[in-house]
């Protein structure tokens, strides 16, 4: 159902409110909104706090399982990069778009469990691998280095960006696709 609403209408011949003419407004129901915990009746991009604060409460009940996920998405990361490095012929199009996809997983756990030099290192990996030419060495060292950083980050529990060995690592991966990372 919709609420009726009359205003009157302007008269744009000479931009004044007309007597007679009124303009029918309809405001219909967000259904949509309403489906994704909404509610109708207040103002928009309402959701239920009660929603919310569900959602938060299973995302940290997840956030003692990012260690375990992380590294066996790792694992099946280096897995793929090592299976990778003998292809210096860009043939393996499956294995590179696994290498892609890892790294994009990794980016999504960090991000979502709020892991933002992680989340950097991932993301990083995945970009770069949209540009990977396995024929090039120096595009070895850069995916070496990405996967090297994001190994020492697990193991080193750094979670932020603010740490001296965050900035370390982070300065050279950026150091190695300064170097290496031209890709023709």
């Amino acid at each position: 159902m919709s609420d009726k609403e009359k205003k009157p209408a302007e008269d744009t011949s000479n931009g004044k409110t007309g007597e007679n003419a009124e303009v029918e407004i309809f405001h219909r129901i967000n259904r949509l909104k309403v489906k994704a915990g909404g509610d109708a009746k207040s103002g928009p991009g309402f959701l239920d706090p009660n929603a919310v604060d569900r959602a938060q409460q299973r995302i940290d009940e997840k956030a003692a399982t990012y260690p375990v996920e992380v590294k066996d998405v790792l694992k099946n990361l280096t897995d793929s990069w090592n299976r990778l490095k003998g292809d210096t012929d860009n043939r393996n199009a499956s294995e590179l778009e696994q290498l892609y996809n890892y790294a994009n997983h990794v980016k999504d756990l960090a991000a979502t469990f709020y892991y933002p030099l992680m989340q950097h290192f991932g993301l990083s990996l995945r970009e770069f691998s949209e540009k990977l030419d396995l024929s090039k060495p120096a595009h070895h060292t850069i995916v070496q280095a990405h996967i090297d950083a994001m190994w020492a980050v697990y193991f080193g529990g750094i979670k932020d960006h603010g740490d001296n060995n965050a900035k370390e690592l982070k300065e050279i991966v950026s150091k190695a696709i300064e170097k290496h990372g031209k890709t023709d």
